[in-house]
């Protein structure tokens, strides 16, 4: 599904919008055909490990409900909105949307979510912390947004609602299918539903120091690293103190510092920290067990192999070391490997013509029937 820029061009775009103001990009995806159905997005709501939800408001009056949800008729035909996170992890219609920003690096993309509103639905005035894409399915949808603002407070309007109580708009356009609205991190924004209809949002993972920070620490704990403790400096020792010397500070804080720019181990956390789903993965329980010896006769009976929708991966090389990251997890790997391996990373089916040579390694025997076996990759019966 390729993005069309018939407003504006792709350069255009990343120069004087991306994360800086707010644009609509009309006609974007001409002839735009909905990926999924309404119905199909109430029956994921309806499952326990889909993260959904419901915002109503009648006359002023927000409320949120959490997912999963057994009826929809309690809502009445208009005002509420149903929005379900990570869908392209669901439907490989959905996840095809991501096509349509194959410029910007896939590792940034965080999910799709779709919501279904009825005519007045939305869920009132609100910005977000990251970038996002809005393409419009069925029905209309107008649109308002604002310049990026960081300064702009939300209050909780009700319980797990952030809302803004307004905002200048300097955008005010009316959707329809096949349209894109994009809004930065901070740009307050506002959608009001006037036909039913379905709408997709592409959302970004834009880490924070503090999620990062967090995150590293628990890595460090994780791999019993930084175990180096502090030594006194002879200079700093002589007389009563009940606090550490600026001196002494620094010489702390650099234990931290060193710890962070150990040659390669940050880019190592990261890249693994990275592929870790943010949504529930559909996994897929194995057909049987596979087994390094059992693998090729699968793959004959089979034809194929298929990768989980929503799985990340990455292959990376550090102080002459290459890994393969996939879903947390993090694999060695032989030089001759890498041709199989960036197989399975850019792929997301391969057949037995495409492997049938690549498995006369062992290692890539243990390395597929690994990921099979723990449903990241799955035979189609």
């Amino acid at each position: 599904m390729q993005l069309q820029w018939t407003t504006i061009t792709k350069q255009t775009f990343i120069q004087d919008y991306w994360q800086k103001q707010p644009v609509v990009l009309k006609q974007a995806l001409p002839g735009f055909v909905d990926p999924i159905e309404a119905e199909e997005l109430a029956g994921l709501a309806m499952e326990e490990f889909v993260d959904s939800r419901i915002v109503t408001n009648h006359a002023g009056n927000w409320q949120l409900q959490q997912g999963p949800f057994e009826d929809f008729g309690q809502f009445g035909e208009t005002n509420w909105s149903l929005l379900v996170q990570g869908v392209d992890n669901y439907y490989e219609s959905v996840q095809a949307l991501l096509k349509t920003v194959n410029f910007i690096p896939k590792w940034r993309i965080d999910d799709v979510m779709v919501s279904f509103s009825t005519p007045g639905g939305g869920v009132g005035a609100h910005l977000d912390q990251y970038d996002v894409f809005i393409i419009q399915g069925q029905g209309k949808r107008r649109w308002q947004a604002g310049n990026v603002d960081t300064q702009l407070q939300q209050s909780e309007t009700c319980a797990n609602l952030l809302q803004l109580d307004g905002f200048a708009p300097i955008l005010d356009e009316l959707l329809e299918p096949g349209d894109i609205l994009y809004v930065p991190p901070f740009s307050p924004h506002c959608g009001e539903t006037i036909e039913s209809s379905l709408s997709y949002s592409i959302g970004f993972r834009a880490p924070n120091g503090q999620e990062l920070l967090s995150a590293f620490a628990d890595h460090a704990i994780d791999h019993d690293l930084g175990q180096t403790r502090y030594q006194d400096d002879a200079n700093e020792l002589g007389a009563e103190r009940f606090s550490p010397s600026q001196n002494e500070i620094n010489k702390l804080k650099q234990q931290v510092i060193d710890l962070i720019k150990t040659p390669g181990l940050f880019e190592r956390f990261l890249n693994q920290k990275l592929t870790i789903a943010t949504r529930e993965l559909d996994l897929v329980a194995p057909i049987c067990h596979a087994t390094t010896d059992n693998l090729p006769d699968l793959l004959q009976e089979f034809g194929e192999v298929k990768k989980v929708l929503g799985l990340k991966s990455t292959i990376i090389t550090i102080e002459q070391e290459t890994y393969f990251m996939c879903a947390g997890e993090e694999f060695i790997l032989k030089q001759d490997q890498l041709e199989f391996v960036e197989l399975l990373n850019s792929q997301s089916t391969v057949t037995k013509i495409n492997v049938n040579s690549s498995l006369n390694d062992l290692e890539n025997r243990q390395l597929l029937a690994t990921l099979i076996n723990q449903g990241y990759w799955y035979f189609d019966e």
